[in-house]
């Protein structure tokens, strides 16, 4: 569970945001999103008071929060020191229903012992925006996430051919009874945000205001793809 939103029965769209996001584009992540994940390195500000206050505040929207402060390494919009990660971290957790963590970062084992006090959900990842690793490093990022304590395993990779998204599609079928989130990035992996979800990858990520990754796909496009491929997806969507 996420929150009260269940996770692995219905595919599900989060909406990354900064601060200036949720303002501007609140009326369209309410109508499209099951989640919000508050992408905390784009904020304006990094300061534990403001940080807070835009949490708290998003929590007004009714729809499960993510926290994330993505490093600069695996595509964050800032690099903060891994102190200032940990505060932040720290502040914000008790106001989100999760944290996403990457598997490499110095601070992720004391952030998933902060969620799990707390009894949030935490989501260990790993970004490779250049390409796809061999199946056996692919195995070695899930498996070291699983090692991590992760409630949900989660890996994003660049796909330079359709090889690569067959091989990410493997790692998901070998992985989502554990709980797993996988996506091909990519032109080659666009379809990967639509279909993956569908067997069985639990989250799936579409944009406001500018794309966040490579093939991202607009919010609004992504939820009518969903629809329009799975009937579980549409019932829960049916207004």
């Amino acid at each position: 569970m996420l929150g009260d939103l269940s996770l692995g029965d219905v595919p599900r769209i989060a909406a990354p945001v900064s601060d200036v996001d949720i303002a501007r584009h609140a009326d369209l992540v309410r109508r499209y999103a099951d989640i919000i994940e508050l992408r905390i390195d784009r904020f304006a500000r990094h300061e534990v008071a403001s940080t807070t206050a835009v949490c708290t505040a998003a929590r007004g929207g009714g729809l499960p929060l993510i926290a994330t402060i993505r490093s600069a390494a695996e595509g964050g919009a800032v690099e903060l020191p891994d102190a200032q990660r940990l505060a932040l971290f720290d502040a914000v957790i008790p106001h989100v229903d999760a944290i996403d963590i990457e598997r490499q970062a110095s601070i992720c084992g004391p952030v998933v012992a902060m969620a799990h006090r707390r009894g949030k959900l935490a989501i260990v990842s790993h970004h490779d925006f250049t390409g796809t690793a061999s199946d056996a490093e692919l195995a070695g990022f899930a498996d070291g996430a699983a090692a991590a304590d992760a409630d949900v395993i989660k890996l994003a990779a660049h796909a330079t051919d359709r090889d690569d998204v067959d091989r990410l599609l493997a790692l998901l079928r070998a992985y989502r009874e554990r709980g797993a989130v996988v996506i091909a990035m990519g032109p080659y992996g666009v379809a990967s945000r639509v279909f993956f979800p569908l067997l069985g990858s639990l989250i799936t990520y579409g944009f406001v205001g500018q794309a966040g990754a490579p093939g991202q796909l607009p919010l609004e496009q992504l939820h009518a793809e969903l629809c329009r491929y799975s009937p579980p997806f549409a019932a829960a969507h049916a207004r």
